[in-house]
């Protein structure tokens, strides 16, 4: 089994500030990616609903990686656009003249700017990767709970049965 873990970034401070309010995020996960047959008829009930419960937590484990993707993407391209804001500023306090094509291209080589750039471009990547795999189990949890509700549907358990035999 492999351990899952939050990325630790600009979100961890949020998640130790909500925690201490009394809000639970599971941090930490040991669970493999769930498992869906290619015939998800195969499975009996009880395999059925104990996947459901697999893919419900591993869904609420990546839903919260997912958020904080998002604030630590958020945060680094902020991070970037102050640096880019300081690089205007300091060029044309040096040179008045130069123009903002020039400025730009000055920037463009600094080499804080490009590494803030790579990092920015690091964090997006997690996050899309994150958000398809918050979709994949979206839809694989939306397949085995269809599979639940045509089981109840055609169960001779339904309440319209055991009311009116």
């Amino acid at each position: 089994m492999s351990e899952l873990a939050i990325n630790p970034g600009t979100s961890q401070p949020v998640i130790e500030s909500l925690q201490l309010q009394g809000f639970q995020f599971q941090t930490r996960m040991e669970m493999q990616l769930p498992n869906v047959p290619a015939d998800i008829t195969e499975l009996d009930d009880e395999s059925l609903m104990q996947l459901f419960g697999e893919l419900t937590a591993y869904a609420n484990f990546l839903s919260v990686q997912f958020a904080c993707a998002a604030i630590d993407e958020k945060n680094a391209d902020q991070v970037l656009d102050m640096e880019e804001s300081k690089n205007y500023i300091s060029s044309y306090e040096e040179n008045k003249k130069e123009t903002v094509t020039i400025m730009k291209a000055r920037m463009a080589a600094n080499p804080t700017i490009i590494h803030l750039r790579e990092g920015l471009a690091a964090k997006y990547a997690y996050r899309k990767l994150i958000e398809v795999m918050v979709n994949n189990i979206d839809r694989s949890t939306q397949l085995v709970s269809r599979e639940l509700t045509r089981r109840t549907s055609n169960s001779s358990l339904q309440r319209s049965a055991r009311m009116f035999p």
